[in-house]
Parts: C-alpha cells; structure tokens; sequence
C-alpha cells in the first residue's frame, strides 16, 4: 500500500465529545483529529493523485464491541485489497498472484501518522487554522502543517467539523508546491455496518501466501552505524528480516520525528558492482549506495536530500 495512503488513514480521527471552534489553533485541531480512537463507522470512495496519475480506492471501517475492522480497495488499476482487524493485516495482490499476512500494529506506529501528543513536534513544524472549505460536499476546516527546515515536507489538511475525519490531505515541498494529494470524493457515517462489507472480494484461491513469522529475530548488536539524521529524528524500530534461518537477512532501522518517517535497509550485496542511485514517487524519496560490499538503501516521504543525508552516514562500526 502506497505510504501516502497509509498516512492519510493513520491520522483519520474519530468523533469526540469536546467541539473545536473556529478560532482553536491549529495544534488543537490536530489533536483532536488525532485522538483515534477509532470509533467511527464509516465508507467512503478516495482517491490518490501524484505526477499526473490517480488511483481509486474504496473503505469500510468498522468500530463495534469486537474492535476495529477495514477494508481497503482499489477502484483502478490492479486488484488489490487490504484487511485488517486486531490480530492481522493482510494483503491480497491479484496482479501478483500473493498474499501477504503481517501482525496488526496499533494506528500510532504507522509512517507518517500524527501522534496523540504534539508538543514535540512543534520545535519543527508550525500548525496554523485557514479557511473554511468543502471535500465530498462536507465542509471542512483547512489546516498547515509548515516545516521549520528543508529536512521535511508541509502538509495542507482539511478537517471535517462534525467528526473530525481527515478528509483530504496534501504533501508539499520546500517551495510550496503539492507533490501529491490524498482526498475523499465521498463517505458516509452509517450507525452500523454489514458484516459482509468487510469480507475480500479476492479469495486469493491459488495465490502465494506470505506470513510474517510468529517471532522476529531477537534484537542483536549491529555492525552498522547511522552518524547522521535530521534534528528531530529519532530511532522508533530496529529489526533483521530473514527468509529463511540460512539468510543473514536484512537490517531495518526506522527512524521518525513523530510526524515523517525513514527507512534504512542494509542487506549483503550478492554482486561485487557498485551501485548508487536515486528513485522518487509522489512524495516517496530513495536513495541506494554501496558500503563495504552491503547495500544501503533508506526511503521515505521526507525530501531527497533527507534520504541522501541518512544513507551517506552509515558506516561500519
């Protein structure tokens, strides 16, 4: 699933009791739209616009006395879908014939997802209230998200004023310029939801599935060292990702201001060719390199010259 899209669900939030006023600062509404508590039953039609491409996709979520339920489903282009409740996300790709099972995560863990408590982010990003709006024929309260440096992107967001559902979402760059843009074309608010809307419409019959195992690898020392990060950033995960017990795997780092979020792989190269390169998508930045016969690879929605920073400072310890 595409980051941008897993942001704007990450910072969905739900109906809360305590009104926002118009004249609330910015950081309040944030707050309030990132309470997720996820309590709202909801279904809705959205769409993902970037470098002059759009992707279609459906939602039904699902908040009730068994906990929190989603399906996510593309409109357009490949079939694919997304389920996830407390237990497990799984994906089903028809295009590639697979499915892939991973563990439900709680919402704040997600990249780029505002979290409950926005006070430290405030050293690095100013939130300001704007005007009135309308997304999917709701009105809406417009609200920035600046950076304080060119190490991070700015968001633009519009905020229902009933329920607080983000309902649309723009990435922007240094200049000021969107870069891609998440936004609701409709959604309803139902008190209750058939089971049977959260059921695949891919059964997934003759598919190849995938199941992150029951135990990750336990926490060992690294060989690698990353010596530099943006002010802000910090490690939030730090794990090996192994195919089989014959596999060194992989290395994956996480690091997050609390808001943008960046990943570094380190893998052994099975080629003696130096490789370096940049590859972006929307707001999706990455940057490859080759260290002492290990690939380095870090991707994020941040900015290039963020990845590029992260991954020219890993070294060997």
């Amino acid at each position: 699933m595409k980051p941008a899209i897993l942001y704007f669900l990450a910072a969905m939030a739900t109906l809360l009791q305590v009104p926002v006023s118009a004249d609330s600062s910015g950081r309040e509404w944030l707050e309030r739209m990132s309470a997720a508590a996820q309590s709202l039953n909801y279904t809705g039609t959205f769409v993902y616009q970037r470098q002059g491409l759009m992707d279609v996709m459906q939602i039904v979520h699902v908040s009730d006395e068994e906990g929190e339920r989603e399906r996510l489903f593309s409109l357009t282009g490949p079939k694919r879908e997304v389920l996830r409740d407390n237990q497990a996300v799984t994906c089903i790709m028809d295009d590639q014939h697979s499915v892939l099972v991973s563990k439900a995560r709680p919402r704040a863990t997600l990249p780029a997802g505002f979290p409950s408590e926005l006070s430290e982010l405030e050293q690095h990003y100013i939130f300001k209230v704007g005007g009135e709006d309308r997304v999917a024929g709701l009105d809406c309260r417009q609200v920035e998200v600046k950076p304080r440096d060119r190490f991070r992107y700015g968001r633009t967001l519009c905020v229902h004023e009933d329920t607080y559902l983000l309902l649309r979402s723009k990435l922007i760059d240094g200049d000021g310029v969107p870069i891609e843009q998440v936004l609701f074309t409709s959604v309803d608010f139902p008190d209750s939801i058939p089971e049977k809307e959260l059921l695949p419409g891919l059964s997934g019959a003759g598919f190849t599935w995938k199941r992150e195992p029951e135990h990750r690898d336990q926490p060992r020392d690294s060989a690698w060292k990353v010596l530099q990060v943006p002010p802000g950033f910090m490690l939030t995960d730090h794990r090996w990702h192994r195919l089989s017990e014959h596999q060194e795997g992989v290395e994956h780092r996480m690091y997050s201001d609390g808001l943008a979020s960046v990943s570094v792989y380190i893998e052994k190269s099975g080629q003696e060719d130096d490789y370096s390169g940049v590859a972006s998508r929307g707001g999706l930045n990455a940057y490859g390199t080759m260290t002492n016969g290990y690939h380095v690879t870090v991707v994020g929605e941040v900015p290039l010259q963020t990845v590029e920073l992260i991954a020219r400072s890993v070294s060997a310890r």
